[in-house]
């Protein structure tokens, strides 16, 4: 990814998510949450965000109609209204950490059977810690799609293992905050089982990343917001309109 993202790339698929996930997190990194502050504070940091993309070579924001700006703006102002009874309920009763960067040690078995350090490395959207001090992770989604958490079951089990590393216990409760979904707080448990198959993918990431096994992968899913799709032979101008088949991809 080093020095090879576009400024050129179209982030309105999910530029209302990251407006209303630094709102979140500003709020909560109040000492005392101001009440209406989220509300009051959505066109500025709306704004702010589209620079903020510009300046760090996120990309930019393309407009899908005349009044698709005012539309989203909408939809984040609404959303906020909600999240912020929410987190009335969800956090501010514990100790809260928005935006919790990660860069956590985990051995795994490297293609000779020996132990071998790797890293799990992202950022949760809120950790909580209640007074016996048990851990809470939930994920911030600004969706209206009831059956997006189907897509992100995973990633709430990678949660849960950096959880596990980072405080030798794995988290109590894990969940999405979807505001805009008729299940506004969904639980999510995470299951032993679920907890092994996401041990063994980034175990079979290692693999394939040491053995030099770097297709692209072989469906579009992901594809879509990956911040260096202009450098992957999958989608490099030979011809077929810009796509070419794995086939034809040699790495």
């Amino acid at each position: 990814m080093r020095d090879h993202k576009t400024p050129y790339k179209d982030i309105r698929s999910f530029f209302h998510g990251n407006v209303v996930d630094l709102l979140m997190r500003r709020w909560l990194d109040q000492e005392e949450p101001e009440p209406g502050w989220m509300l009051a504070n959505v066109e500025r940091v709306f704004d702010e965000a589209i620079g903020i993309a510009r300046d760090t070579g996120d990309g930019y924001v393309k407009w899908k109609s005349e009044t698709d700006r005012a539309e989203t703006l909408e939809f984040c102002r609404e959303l906020v209204i909600r999240l912020e009874k929410i987190l009335t309920v969800y956090a501010l009763p514990f100790t809260w950490q928005p935006a919790v960067r990660f860069n956590v040690p985990i051995m795994v078995p490297d293609l000779r059977g020996d132990l071998r350090e790797i890293r799990l490395v992202g950022e949760m959207d809120l950790l909580l810690t209640d007074s016996m001090l048990r851990t809470g992770v939930y994920d911030l989604k600004a969706t209206r799609d009831n059956s997006y958490y189907r897509k992100v079951l995973g990633q709430l089990a990678f949660y849960s293992l950096v959880v596990r590393i980072m405080t030798g216990s794995y988290p109590h409760s894990t969940g999405l905050i979807q505001p805009m979904c008729d299940q506004q707080v969904l639980p999510v448990e995470i299951t032993d089982q679920a907890k092994r198959e996401m041990a063994g993918r980034i175990t079979r990431v290692a693999h394939d990343i040491w053995a030099g096994r770097l297709a692209p992968k072989a469906d579009d899913a992901g594809c879509g917001w990956c911040p260096v799709q202009g450098v992957c032979p999958k989608f490099r101008n030979i011809g077929h309109r810009g796509r070419v088949s794995l086939s034809q991809v040699t790495v």
